[in-house]
């Protein structure tokens, strides 16, 4: 299969997680315009099934990037999705973001980043 070639190399493996991680985002974007319209209604169910649209998606991507890296790995590399978050929650519904969501933000990253780095000295062992 052209995925799985696709996904020998590393850097495409963290590449497909950005990106799934990244579609897995805008579902989140979907559930709150759904919830801005009575359930039901025409606008509800079509952003409401839109979400389920990008889930599925999502849900085969990921299963695709299980088999390609350790489940620690990938959902710590889930911590993206925070800022994602943030960024949809400004640029979409003008959400206010606070300092301390920001530094929570960044403890986050932090400790991504201390993982990948304790990560790489276990593959040199």
């Amino acid at each position: 299969m052209k995925i799985d070639k696709l996904l020998e190399k590393p850097r495409n493996v963290y590449l497909f997680a950005l990106i799934a991680i990244l579609i897995e985002s805008f579902s989140s974007v979907c559930l709150k315009l759904a919830g801005e319209f009575p359930v039901f209604s025409k606008n509800y169910v079509l952003y409401y099934f839109g979400a389920l649209i990008i889930m599925g998606i999502y849900a085969v991507l990921w299963q695709l990037l299980l088999e390609h890296l350790p489940l620690t790995t990938a959902y710590l590399r889930k911590g993206v999705t925070y800022i994602l978050l943030y960024l949809w929650a400004y640029i979409f519904f003008g959400e206010h973001i606070s300092l301390m969501q920001w530094v929570g933000t960044a403890i986050i990253l932090a400790g991504m980043v201390v993982s990948q780095m304790g990560e790489g000295k276990e593959k040199g062992k």
